[in-house]
This record gives structure tokens, sequence and C-alpha cells, in this order.
């Protein structure tokens, strides 16, 4: 016969992944004086930054590609092909999905 235990379903220091145990000891582990702190929030900001830069420069890159296409694609139509291309993606069940569509479409 099992005892009661308030702990029951959850895991112990042990069984933690990497990335909870870099959750919970983030604290822990962080320098405690100023001077040891101020460079490694440097560091993540200067890296934070230049990954936010890449992305503004990906995103005008995707808008010159949508001008580039626009006079070519029906960019309305397009886009909403991709949205429902993204969604068939994640669908587990294929088959059941195009059949639910199909009725769907004929009532619309």
């Amino acid at each position: 016969m099992a005892l009661y235990s308030p702990y029951k379903g959850m895991r112990n220091t042990a069984e933690m992944t990497t990335r909870e145990e870099s959750t919970v000891d983030g604290a822990d582990v962080m320098p405690s004086s100023l001077t040891e702190l101020k460079p490694l929030v440097d560091e993540f900001l200067t890296k934070l930054k230049r990954i936010k830069q890449e992305q503004e420069l990906l995103k005008a890159d995707e808008k010159e590609l949508y001008e580039e296409y626009k006079t070519k694609i029906d960019m309305k139509e397009m886009k909403a092909a991709m949205k429902v291309a993204t969604i068939k993606e994640k669908v587990a069940h294929k088959d059941a999905f195009d059949n639910l569509l199909e009725c769907i479409e004929r009532d619309l």
C-alpha cells in the first residue's frame, strides 16, 4: 500500500532536465557583484541587439520580395494559400481534415 505524499507527481531535482535546472538555478549562479554582473549583461544585450537588427533586415527583405512579386502574383490570394498550407501541414489526420473541409465548403 502506497503512503500519501503531497509531492505525488512532482519530480525531484535529479530528474530535472538541463533547461529546467538552468531556470531554477539561474539566480543561484548569477554573479552577486555588480562588477562581475555588468559585463555579462552587456554581452547579453549586445547579442540581443544584433539578433533584433537581423530580424529587421529579414523583415525588410520579406517586404521587398512581396513588392517584387505583387505584379506577378495576387498577393492576397498567395497569403491566404500560404495560411491554408501551413494549417494543413500541422494536421495529424489529413484524410479526416480533408473530409471535414469538403463538408464545410459545400455548405458555404
